[in-house]
């Protein structure tokens, strides 16, 4: 693996878990669940994915600039939907933070933000078709790892829709438990390259999936000890979950 693919990961990690957080969050949005002072305090955190995404862009660029690389078409294709959905996702941020327009055309405009990022899910699906594996690990990151993100920038404002504690903590466990039933067979090939020396890829995958369930089992620790979400709490298992992210992207 060169240096400059190290930074690259990150990049990608980050766009994946700042817009699978959004899709959540504009979901909830749009139920009409969060009465008018719990949607403006949910906009206070959004600049939180601005910059996970804002960082993904410069890392991603500065690291093709230094190392001089050419970006292949459908890596190009990824980042043109990332940004693509950065300028509709911020149009909608700005018009709500300003009560620009009624509330239709908001929601309008929140709807064609989340409409681009799951067409960012759909083009990073397709161009991952080829190795289930890393496809599987993209879903895990982007939904699961989107899901918690978003989870817990709501209970960082203080949300008070309790139907959100449980609906997104069970649609994470599910897209994992997924990933994982889809995703364990194909470490049999990287076991067989383990046996032939290549350790390293077996290694990270392994531990990338056993942080996965970590991160999911924190998140969980609410429901089963029937206690409110706190923020300490959900920020770990951000962190397992990112580590599990990063970790299966660089064993690649």
């Amino acid at each position: 693996m060169l240096w400059s693919d190290w930074p690259l990961l990150l990049s990608s990690v980050l766009a994946q878990l700042a817009i699978g957080a959004f899709l959540f969050l504009g979901g909830a949005i749009l139920t009409g669940k969060l009465c008018f002072g719990q949607n403006d305090r949910v906009q206070r955190t959004l600049p939180g994915l601005w910059f996970l995404l804002f960082a993904s862009l410069v890392i991603r660029e500065v690291t093709l600039m230094f190392s001089q690389t050419y970006v292949a078409k459908p890596i190009g294709t990824e980042t043109l939907f990332a940004i693509s959905f950065f300028a509709l996702a911020l149009t909608y941020w700005f018009a709500e933070k300003q009560l620009m327009g009624n509330d239709t055309a908001r929601k309008i405009l929140l709807s064609c933000a989340i409409f681009m990022g799951c067409a960012y899910f759909v083009v990073g699906i397709m161009l991952r078709s080829n190795h289930l594996l890393v496809a599987m690990h993209f879903v895990a990151t982007t939904l699961c790892g989107g899901a918690l993100l978003a989870h817990a920038l709501l209970v960082k404002a203080e949300h008070k829709v309790t139907e959100f504690n449980t609906w997104l903590p069970f649609i994470g466990a599910g897209i994992a438990l997924l990933c994982l039933v889809l995703g364990i067979p194909q470490l049999g090939d990287l076991a067989t390259q383990a046996n032939q020396g290549e350790l390293g890829p077996f290694v990270a995958q392994v531990i990338s999936l056993g942080l996965l369930i970590a991160a999911v089992g924190v998140w969980f620790m609410p429901l089963l000890t029937k206690s409110k979400p706190v923020w300490n709490v959900m920020a770990f298992a951000i962190f397992l979950i990112f580590l599990s992210s990063y970790g299966a992207a660089v064993g690649y």
